[in-house]
């Protein structure tokens, strides 16, 4: 080989590393799209649109939320699974990243080797109300009315295998109180016919529900969460009224396709990282009724494997059926 040629060939490879790494600084050299796999207005999506123009900020582009909802998140999450691992689609991700999971659901990714986790983001505690004319104020009163009915009391979720679904069936289980689960497609609904009188009890996050306990409208009965609520400082904890170590929450975060550069991954977890922290964000999002919480990708990734444990042994306890 002619020294001109490995000459040649020499500076084409050192291109080639200059061109890589310039890429990676560069990062990202455009906006960056977060798909929410909801319609708008839910929880997670007022979530991200508060978050998105912070992180914007210290992104240096424009951060642009998009709705893809359908089939329980599964639409928008299968998007981000098979989109390029270049950090500029990702996947604001609930709960159902791990209850699709452990609900046994026919997937067409896999929630766990799919994903590049970056970080949790926001928690929300589980809210459990009443229609006013159920005669409870607490935990323990609602449990004594729901024992002394003739029938299993109907209560409601945002649908079947949805956070709150799974965390009543555990702890009525638990508490020796009957159930039957009157599900709607989507917590709205829900939440419309409890106001209405129609379902007694609902069980489901802070985000949207909180504002009818503000309202007047339902009664708020306890806060699964191991501290009260900012948004509703009246109500109680399930642990203040005795019933510790069933606490939950749901939680939303951020995850990338599977493949995705360290590089890319440490600058979107860092600029986020520093988003959270600014004091008008986390003020925006705690009035909201959210806890902002942050993490790193191990501690999201470890969260989202012990979340599909603990609910799969729920789902086969109480042999819980979604297709």
């Amino acid at each position: 080989m002619s020294l001109i040629l490995r000459a040649a060939r020499a500076a084409a490879a050192l291109l080639l590393v200059v061109s890589t790494v310039q890429a990676q600084e560069a990062f990202p050299a455009r906006p960056v799209h977060v798909i929410v796999p909801v319609a708008a207005g839910g929880g997670i999506d007022t979530a991200f649109r508060t978050i998105g123009p912070f992180w914007a900020t210290e992104l240096g582009q424009p951060v642009v939320i998009e709705n893809k909802p359908g089939a329980g998140q599964v639409v928008g999450s299968d998007y981000v699974a098979k989109a390029r691992p270049d950090g500029y689609v990702l996947l604001a991700a609930g709960v159902p990243i791990a209850f699709n999971t452990a609900l046994g659901r026919k997937l067409p990714y896999d929630a766990v080797k799919d994903f590049t986790p970056l970080s949790l983001v926001v928690t929300q505690p589980l809210l459990v109300v009443v229609h006013p004319s159920v005669p409870a104020k607490n935990m323990r009163e609602l449990l004594a009315f729901a024992k002394a009915q003739s029938s299993p009391l109907q209560y409601t979720t945002g649908g079947i295998g949805s956070y709150g679904h799974l965390w009543w069936e555990m702890f009525r289980d638990r508490q020796g109180v009957a159930g039957q689960h009157v599900p709607y497609n989507g917590v709205a609904a829900a939440l419309k016919d409890v106001v209405g009188g129609q379902v007694p009890l609902l069980i489901d996050a802070v985000v949207p529900t909180g504002a009818q306990v503000q309202a007047g409208t339902v009664q708020g009965i306890a806060i699964v969460s191991a501290q009260r609520s900012k948004s509703l400082p009246d109500v109680a904890t399930l642990a203040e009224q005795g019933y510790a170590g069933f606490d939950a929450a749901p939680f939303y975060g951020l995850l990338g396709p599977a493949g995705m550069s360290p590089a890319v991954v440490a600058k979107l977890q860092a600029t986020l990282a520093r988003a959270l922290a600014n004091p008008s964000l986390r003020e925006k999002l705690q009035e909201a009724g959210f806890d902002v919480v942050g993490s790193t990708p191990e501690a999201y990734a470890a969260l989202i494997r012990s979340e599909i444990d603990r609910w799969t042994a729920v789902v086969r306890k109480q042999d819980i059926k979604v297709d």
